[in-house]
């Protein structure tokens, strides 16, 4: 008889092995046929004959999907008594016959069919409601193609018992782990980690507390800071000599007017004894002593400990010409020679004290080998320099004033030599005298003045160029000397010297009194404070004192920029150069002319110190180094400087060096900013370039709005 296979069913192929049975197979052609097609659910499949159940099967059936629907398994219900007490147990879960089937599905599994006739009879059953367990009701489907398999008659037709032995371990009474100090591991887990967020926490703290505050490019002492060129002989009378020429204690009894007015550095013109000082200060007889109308060396000693105290620098003069005609014939006189010999004598028992002559010991042996190299290096000197070299009077004047606590030399005079065979040999030489941090600084003439071979020296040797500007011809030419600098080979390279601004010196008149608007010298010390380098102030520049009309001194005319220095007098005591009834060797300097700049120096000094902007010499950009200064306008007599750096705020100076007050239209230059150093009655006020006011002789720094 042909039944339709359902789409949605398993199919079963049963192995050719199993033999089939002539009783099963009769009856199975028996079976009533009403039976099988009232059913849903295909044939069970057979058990093996009784004898047969303890073999085991050769062949595994295969089940094969029907695509489209999934196999649905009915759950098992929970059998009890699955383990005993002594260990393991087999449970098996049997077909059952005995008890008849309900004739409507079951409401498990919609594939449970009853029978047509309803009888309770299990010879007429159909195999699909044969059950597995007595409590389990999950069959096993066959397709209607499949094998036709036959019970054995003398079974009734009842599929034999089949048995499924499961295996389940007892669990243990207890397991290791419930034995563990849970409280104690709760605890110590929870304090560790608190202890790891706790130091996560405090570490990065740390790092922000440390951070730097300002990521400013760093600098040495002597680049961007403010020096200070003395004459001594017209700074500061002290009262114990009272000659009317000032001394290196007058020096030392204004180091807190220095100190409070921003200088970092201070630099001491030719303090070396010369026949007629300091009229005729040049003419000097050596460069190892001082001037005894200065003071002596103990004077000079407690200057340099009072300078390093207040944590500023001293730089001194060495003026090479005229004092050495050339570098291979110097000027040395018998004095020069009898303090060479002293110092000889001195040097040779230092040296005989530090180097025994003959170590008796090995201890001996080894404590003279292990002299710092330093102190050695200092008594001896490399053999590829010749004794010229050796005792050249610069070279001895270098040496003895670092010994004296000095921190650099400005070398007057060098562009005479650049063209001497000797001259990179001597500077190299020089170069290597220096101790650590110290410097060397010459006027830009040299460089000017040299060939290819010197020039390279003097780039490498030499720490800061000296760079006067000349204030007399107008704004315009004091843009061309600016960019001059600001574009030549100073600035190709970082390792370059930085430039060292000077608006005054000793070697030049007085910008007061050069100047056809008298109040404005101290906008000219403004102006050189504002560019890039290390900018310096001539004593007496910052308040605006002149030249000396001296009509009594008309043979003096080449110190009448010497001009003693004026003091203001202050309440409740009397200031001045010297005590009262002493007469200078110059008259002093008269009352300045009354400015509204007043104490500016002082807030540019400190500006100087606080603003990237104002005190690097440059940027540096795919390593060239770019001068980070701006002149953005000169027209009237006017004349405006921008600085400019990465990611800050510019600032921008503004200056009148004509007779008429300026009002400006600059807004093709600038929206505004508010004024940082200035009159008192612009700081820290807005201003807009839109109508830019600046009266005679008036200068100020204004910070942009980004």
């Amino acid at each position: 008889m042909s039944i339709q296979k359902p789409e949605d069913l398993l199919s079963i192929v049963i192995s050719s092995e199993l033999p089939p049975s002539s009783n099963s197979r009769q009856l199975f052609i028996n079976q009533d046929q009403q039976d099988e097609e009232a059913s849903d659910c295909p044939l069970l499949t057979p058990s093996p004959p009784p004898t047969q159940t303890n073999e085991t099967l050769q062949s595994t059936p295969i089940f094969n999907a029907l695509e489209g629907t999934p196999l649905e398994m009915i759950p098992t219900p929970t059998l009890e008594n699955i383990n005993t007490e002594d260990g393991l147990n087999f449970m098996n879960i049997v077909n059952s016959s005995s008890k008849p089937l309900n004739d409507e599905p079951s409401s498990r599994d919609p594939m449970v069919e009853s029978t047509s006739s309803g009888s309770s009879s299990d010879t007429n059953e159909p195999v699909c409601a044969q059950l597995l367990t007595q409590l389990n009701t999950a069959y096993q489907h066959l397709a209607p193609d499949a094998q036709a398999l036959f019970y054995n008659q003398e079974n009734g037709g009842k599929p034999p018992l089949v048995g499924i032995q499961l295996v389940v371990p007892k669990p243990p009474k207890d397991y290791r782990f419930m034995k563990w100090n849970w409280p104690l591991i709760r605890k110590t887990c929870y304090w560790s980690l608190m202890s790891i967020l706790t130091g996560c926490a405090a570490l990065v703290i740390g790092i922000i507390a440390t951070m730097p505050k300002k990521c400013d490019p760093p600098v040495e002492w002597w680049q961007g800071s403010t020096f200070y060129e003395i004459f001594p002989a017209s700074f500061q009378d002290s009262t114990k000599s009272a000659d009317g020429i000032g001394d290196l204690r007058g020096i030392i009894m204004r180091l807190n007017y220095l100190k409070n007015f921003g200088i970092r550095t201070i630099r001491l013109n030719s303090i070396f004894p010369a026949p007629h000082y300091p009229e005729y200060y040049s003419d000097i007889s050596n460069m190892t002593d001082v001037n005894k109308e200065l003071g002596t060396l103990g004077d000079f000693s407690v200057l340099v400990r009072e300078i390093h105290r207040r944590n500023m620098s001293i730089i001194l003069d060495l003026p090479l010409y005229p004092f050495m005609k050339s570098l291979n014939e110097a000027k040395a006189n018998e004095t020069e020679r009898t303090l060479r010999e002293r110092r000889d004598l001195v040097n040779s028992a230092i040296i005989h004290d530090i180097l025994p002559s003959a170590p008796s010991t090995i201890d001996a042996i080894r404590d003279t080998l292990s002299i710092p190299l330093q102190e050695v290096k200092r008594e001896t000197f490399p053999s590829s320099h010749s004794a010229r070299q050796q005792e050249h009077p610069v070279s001895e004047a270098i040496k003895i004033w670092q010994q004296r606590g000095v921190d650099g030399f400005y070398l007057k005079g060098l562009e005479h030599y650049v063209g001497e065979d000797t001259f990179v040999s001597d500077l190299r030489y020089w170069r290597s005298l220096l101790h650590p941090g110290n410097i060397f600084i010459c006027h830009i003439n040299a460089l000017d003045a040299a060939t290819s071979v010197a020039r390279n020296s003097i780039l490498s040797k030499i720490d800061l160029i000296d760079v006067t500007l000349r204030l007399v011809n107008g704004t315009k030419n004091i843009k061309a000397q600016i960019e001059s600098i600001t574009k030549g080979v100073l600035f190709d390279k970082p390792s370059y010297p930085w430039i060292h601004w000077s608006v005054g010196s000793v070697d030049t008149s007085r910008v007061a009194s050069t100047m056809t608007v008298k109040n404005a010298s101290v906008a000219a010390s403004l102006l050189g404070m504002m560019l890039p380098g290390t900018p310096s102030i001539f004593y007496g520049d910052e308040i605006g004192i002149e030249d000396c009309e001296c009509r009594d001194h008309k043979d003096l005319a080449h110190v009448h920029n010497l001009i003693p220095m004026y003091w203001e007098k202050k309440e409740g005591s009397e200031s001045s150069f010297s005590p009262s009834g002493v007469t200078a060797w110059l008259p002093e300097a008269r009352k300045p002319m009354e400015t509204s700049l007043k104490s500016t120096v002082t807030e540019m000094a400190k500006l100087r110190m606080e603003a990237t902007p104002v005190y690097v010499k440059a940027v540096l950009r795919e390593n060239q180094s770019t001068a980070n200064c701006d002149v953005r306008y000169v027209e009237d007599e006017m004349i405006v400087i921008e600085r400019w750096y990465p990611r800050r705020n510019s600032y921008v100076f503004v200056a009148n060096f004509g007779n008429e007050t300026r009002v400006k239209d600059l807004s093709f230059l600038y929206y505004g900013g508010y004024v940082v150093v200035g009159p008192n009655y612009r700081i820290n006020r807005n201003v807009y370039f839109k109508k830019l006011t600046v009266p005679p002789g008036e200068a100020f720094v204004i910070k942009l709005d980004k």
